[in-house]
């Protein structure tokens, strides 16, 4: 099987690694085309033109950072791909752009389906994502090979590209809120002298107890804010989260207040350091 990878950014390159690794022929495309020459060690294959990247795949990821770049490229790639190739649409872009993407395909017959990602950096480095499918049960059986290489579980929400798109932006909303909650309550220990790591002894294996917590309120006490989700991915996705939410009449006091935080670490220099960076705004 023959897959591309359109965009190799953190959560792209994970993905074309891991189906290197297991035995599919991958080739990377990237606009700045040397973070896709960066792949070739693992046996990757670069492609500057994004006509050729595409034109011998049966699946092709995109994994492109919004909705006006997952157009772009299916726009300047459609025409060169195999009629028969599964699209896999894996970007977070929002209710609006996932129905534009949906119309698009439509018209152009092509077969497309969504897969929007649940995981950071480590998750997509280890076949450990969780994917949140939208579209034609069918065509996820065609690329099932592909997306059980890269994850370890598939919720299909739903026939049409949309349906998971709804159900990531109410994850990610989650995880804005419990790293904002893990970070703060890591800082207010330190405020006060007491080892803020007792915060995390204490939930371990309760009722209240998240492996998220843990990952980023460890980063928080370190203050190791490398990046597995950038600040600025997570603020794209929680404005995508309150355009749904004022659609449908629903309060978004808590998430206005959850964005205003990150919007102060996007401030002090933190826009593409990792998401813990929301506690630099309690210090």
């Amino acid at each position: 099987m023959n897959i591309t990878v359109l965009g190799t950014g953190i959560m792209g390159s994970g993905i074309a690694k891991v189906a290197g690794s297991k035995g599919f022929r991958v080739t990377a495309w990237n606009r700045t085309i040397a973070r896709a020459q960066a792949l070739e060690r693992d046996s990757i294959r670069a492609e500057a033109d994004l006509s050729k990247a595409v034109s011998q795949a049966d699946v092709i990821a995109i994994v492109v950072f919004d909705g006006a770049s997952v157009l772009d490229v299916l726009e300047s790639s459609y025409r060169q791909a195999p009629s028969d190739a599964v699209w896999v649409q894996m970007s977070t872009i929002g209710t609006e752009a996932s129905h534009q993407v949906r119309e698009f395909a439509a018209e152009r017959h092509l077969h497309l389906i969504e897969t929007m990602m649940m995981g950071s950096k480590d998750q997509a480095n280890s076949s450990q994502l969780i994917l949140i499918g939208g579209g034609d049960a069918a065509l996820f059986d065609r690329a099932a090979p592909f997306l059980d290489a890269i994850s370890k579980k598939l919720v299909h929400c739903g026939p049409e590209v949309g349906d998971g798109t709804a159900v990531k932006l109410a994850c990610n909303l989650w995880l804005g809120c419990i790293t904002a909650a893990a970070c703060q309550s890591v800082k207010v220990l330190e405020r006060q002298g007491v080892n803020p790591q007792l915060f995390l002894d204490v939930i371990a294996g309760g009722t209240s107890d998240s492996p998220y917590a843990h990952i980023k309120g460890g980063k928080a006490i370190a203050a190791d804010y490398s990046p597995q989700f950038e600040v600025s991915a997570l603020e794209k996705d929680l404005g995508l989260m309150k355009s749904v939410m004022d659609s449908v009449g629903f309060r978004s006091d808590l998430l206005s207040l959850v964005m205003d935080l990150y919007a102060q670490s996007d401030g002090t220099g933190h826009a593409h350091d990792d998401i813990s960076a929301v506690a630099t705004s309690f210090e």
